[in-house]
């Protein structure tokens, strides 16, 4: 695991030692055990690693032995070991035991077709200098990060957007704006989802995409290398028991493929469906020692896992820590959690999962989490929403909805932070719209919906570019059924943009490498030949995945109370925050700042203030950009 960086210049650069250095530095967080640099007239490569497989020999930049082609590497490769062998049989030689080299002299073998072989989380930049092309990969579903700067000469990339944004100086490129895009993507989505970020002319590498540069002519293109294959979706397993065997097998070899490690490591538990079928699949493929585990525990019942994680330890017999959270501590250290993404976040679980990480790597170097269960096997109440407005709108006039029953909902008092009924039905009420599309745009969009965004943002930043964003993707699944369309919109948008963004960002602080066993890209394809009701029947989400592992866990966990992996930010910004909430949405400062309607901002800020009405995830929204904004303008 690591952090990297690349400069790739047209013309000769004296300085590209110093700048690489620089990019390096601004990352120290992802890779603290080691740092190595290669550079040229032309191109300079850099990394951070943090050490997790080949401990003694695994440096980069890592040449192969005629030295011309050269790569950096941020991720693990599960699979290494079977690239490895089969690349031995061939005739290739190694020199270590690192994943870092199966991808280089699988290139050299394969060319970058490799990619296709990769098994794992990664991004990665490779130099060849026989052809004098650069490949820069990112990984299938986009758990590693990837931002990249282009102009007509000058040419970045980096694992975090701090290093393009600290190095343009050296090259007297001025900051970019703000990306309309970006801006009303964040505020729709309370996250940018790749290729867009806050600025102009950065971008993200899509998910399973690579890039290739042409050194001679410095020209660059872009290409897919995987992408669900909806052909999967008219060939469905429609046997039910050999449907289990089969993700019994896949998610057990994916589980003992990601337990490979020269370090330390645990699992995140906290009680909830996903990480305790990790965990229990963990203690049965290591059954002569206990797994550690590590969950939060709260004084505050709607945060607490305990309940769950403490039953399913017991059962497990894991040696369990139970990490309470510190709200104190918590308040001193926000801001440089959410400061850290380097653009606008508005998800608040990324303050807990710096908080679990931070604890958590005193003890081990490596922990496997629950995360993609949801996406991957249909885990959320909102997937639930199409089916629940169709029949709605069936019952229901539409004059009847805009004049009497949002109006109603709306004007039940929500005073609290506590995400409840009333929280739920309102934000159901509001995301009902008048086609399916709409209802799935409105139900993701956490931050504010088409309308309020509109009175949000003044005339010059406003703008429906994410209608067209999650447009674009909802038009790609003509044909799904309504919970895969949900499921592609999730994967596509909400998985890349925002979950996988907080558990890197936020564990790489801590200088913690997650891994996520239910994201093997086999689990995702696997995912989609299932009927609709393997994966929700009735009521019940993820009920294939719950069937086929509940005889590894206690009999009545499922039916336990089930707690949100979050911090009250609602309340805080009522209370320890409120003062820098109005330093910061002070009229004067809005009205210079010129992106958003005063009027607007001052209303909802102090309905949330004095409790008229709780707007806990707008104001929030709102209050992590002006952090940004002020840090970068």
């Amino acid at each position: 695991m690591c952090g990297i960086n690349a400069i790739i210049v047209k013309e000769k650069f004296l300085n590209l030692e110093n700048s690489i250095n620089k990019m390096n530095n601004s990352i120290i967080h992802r890779g603290p055990d080691d740092a190595g640099i290669y550079f040229n007239k032309n191109v300079a490569l850099g990394m951070r690693r943090l050490s997790i497989i080949d401990l003694i020999s695994g440096h980069q930049p890592m040449y192969n032995e005629q030295k011309n082609i050269i790569i950096v590497f941020n991720g693990e490769i599960y699979n290494y070991d079977e690239i490895k062998f089969d690349l031995i049989n061939k005739g290739c030689s190694f020199r270590t035991n690192s994943d870092t080299e199966t991808i280089l002299l699988g290139y050299e073998y394969y060319g970058i077709e490799i990619v296709k072989k990769l098994n794992g989380m990664f991004s990665f930049v490779i130099y060849d200098l026989r052809s004098d092309k650069i490949f820069i990969a990112r990984d299938r579903l986009g758990e590693k990060p990837l931002f990249y700067y282009k102009d007509s000469s000058t040419f970045f990339v980096a694992s975090e957007l701090k290093s393009i944004v600290n190095v343009l100086p050296d090259f007297n490129i001025k900051k970019p704006g703000i990306s309309k895009t970006g801006l009303n993507l964040y505020f729709s989505l309370t996250y940018i989802p790749a290729p867009h970020s806050i600025f102009e002319n950065i971008f993200k590498l899509e998910p399973g995409n690579y890039l290739e540069i042409d050194l001679k002519n410095f020209t660059l293109e872009i290409f897919k290398f995987w992408k669900i294959d909806f052909e999967l979706l008219g060939n469905e397993i429609n046997d039910y028991n050999y449907s289990k065997k089969k993700l019994r097998e896949l998610l057990f070899d994916s589980v003992n493929k990601r337990m490979i490690s020269d370090v330390p490591l645990g699992s995140f538990l906290s009680g909830g469906v996903d990480s305790s079928i990790i965990t229990a699949i963990m203690a049965n493929i290591n059954s002569n020692s206990k797994i550690n585990t590590f969950s939060l525990v709260s004084d505050n019942k709607y945060f607490d896992e305990s309940s769950r994680s403490n039953a399913v330890a017991k059962h497990l017999n894991t040696n369990h820590r139970q990490i309470k959270i510190d709200i104190d501590e918590l308040k001193l250290i926000y801001n440089k959690i959410i400061l850290n993404f380097d653009e606008p976040f508005g998800d608040s679980s990324a303050i807990p999962s710096y908080f679990i990480s931070n604890k958590t790597r005193e003890f081990v170097k490596v922990a496997l989490t629950g995360d993609g269960g949801d996406e991957v096997f249909g885990g959320y109440n909102r997937y639930f929403m199409p089916i629940i407005s169709q029949k709605y709108k069936s019952i229901v006039p539409k004059i009847v909805h805009e004049r009497i029953i949002r109006p109603s909902v709306n004007s039940i008092k929500q005073t609290n932070d506590d995400r409840g009924f009333v929280f739920k039905l309102q934000k159901l009420i509001n995301g009902i719209g008048e086609t399916e599309f709409d209802d799935l745009s409105n139900i993701i969009s956490l931050g504010f919906i088409q309308d309020d965004k509109d009175k949000l943002l003044t005339e010059k930043y406003a703008d429906h570019s994410n209608v067209d964003f999650i447009k674009n993707v909802y038009n790609q699944t003509t044909g799904m059924s309504i919970l895969n369309k949900s499921r592609y919109l999730d994967m596509i948008i909400s998985l890349e943009g925002d979950m996988l963004a907080k558990v890197d960002r936020s564990s790489m602080l801590a200088s913690l490498e997650c891994r996520a066993p239910l994201l093997d890209h086999r689990l995702m394809e696997f995912s989609y030949q299932l009927p609709s009701n393997y994966l929700v029947k009735k009521n019940e989400t993820k009920f294939i995945l719950k069937d086929t592992f509940k005889d590894l866990l206690p009999k009545d966990l499922f039916k336990l109370p089930k707690s949100g992996f979050g911090v009250p930010v609602g309340d805080w910004l009522r209370d320890d925050f409120k003062s820098d909430l109005l330093n910061l949405t002070e009229i004067n400062f809005l009205i210079d700042q010129g992106i958003f309607n005063p009027e607007y901002v001052t209303r909802i800020v102090n309905e949330h203030i004095f409790k008229i009405k709780d707007h806990t995830f707008k104001i929030w929204t709102i209050f992590c950009f002006q952090k940004w904004y002020i840090q970068n303008f």
